[in-house]
């Protein structure tokens, strides 16, 4: 029986890296690993289920609103294989230090979280410098938490956030005076996804992205007519565009041209991605 996925956010270098333990073995979500250091997402993840197949898979998570999202997980021990796959010499100046930073330290710094993190051991503090480093850990996860606005993140640094403060003998601010949550999506918006959904349900083609890539691209004047054609009441608008930029489930990317799998033709659309 599969034990129900835990999730630890872990700050490096002013970033924050998902460990994903399922059944007592370590994991890295993939996605913000891939946004930390400045790649795309959809290209990358091509890669990986090419090239980690045998490894790589999807583990549910469910977030404090109770939703169950998938995360594109990568076992632990295959990180540098990925790390090392990117050359620094291939991608744009700015991200070559940071690029290389990843390679020589993520895996050592996750692992050791992993090995001697206090979500594995939350008892009384062996030494002087364990303390230091807890004390150190735990202002980490106090500005991670005040920058960070998902719901489902928050609750999981909040939770590590108690374990450092009980170690320390601290004690645990609650989680609302610290930073705050996205808003509730707007009704409108919920209001699109299920009209995509019922167009997906009817099998119409609006789906530009590549079969398999975890990606939906819409254009939205295809959205527009489809959704007169199957009398759904909600109409594309400016005020809609705004919402559909703070999607979080599907999680927005950015709107631009893309070539349509559908058309082979260049279309302008937006890219959303079912993966967290």
């Amino acid at each position: 029986m599969h034990t129900a996925p835990q999730l630890f956010p872990v700050p490096f270098h002013g970033d924050t890296v998902i460990l994903v333990g399922q059944d007592n073995e370590p994991y890295v979500a993939m996605k913000p690993i891939v946004a930390n250091m400045g790649m795309d997402w959809p290209t990358q993840y091509v890669k990986l289920t090419e090239r980690f197949s045998s490894t790589i898979g999807e583990i549910p998570t469910v977030g404090e609103d109770g939703k169950t999202r998938n995360m594109i997980c990568l076992p632990l021990k295959k990180l540098p294989a990925w790390l090392y796959s990117i050359s620094p010499n291939k991608v744009a100046p700015e991200l070559r230090e940071k690029i290389i930073r990843y390679q020589e330290e993520c895996d050592d710094a996750l692992w050791n979280y992993w090995t001697q993190g206090v979500a594995e051991r939350p008892g009384a503090v062996a030494n002087a410098s364990k303390q230091i480093a807890l004390s150190r850990h735990r202002l980490a996860l106090l500005k991670e938490l005040h920058r960070t606005r998902d719901r489902a993140l928050r609750s999981a640094i909040h939770e590590q956030l108690a374990q450092v403060s009980q170690a320390l003998g601290l004690s645990v601010p609650e989680l609302e005076s610290i930073g705050r949550d996205d808003p509730e999506t707007p009704d409108m918006l919920k209001a699109f996804w299920e009209g995509i959904a019922v167009l997906e349900e009817a099998k119409e083609p609006c789906n530009h992205a590549l079969p398999g890539s975890g990606t939906i691209c819409l254009n939205l004047p295809d959205i527009r007519r489809l959704f007169r054609k199957y009398e759904i009441p909600l109409t594309p608008s400016k005020a809609l565009n705004d919402l559909l930029r703070q999607s979080k489930s599907p999680h927005f990317i950015k709107n631009g041209l893309f070539t349509s799998s559908l058309s082979q033709k260049k279309i302008r659309g937006w890219l959303f991605t079912y993966q967290l």
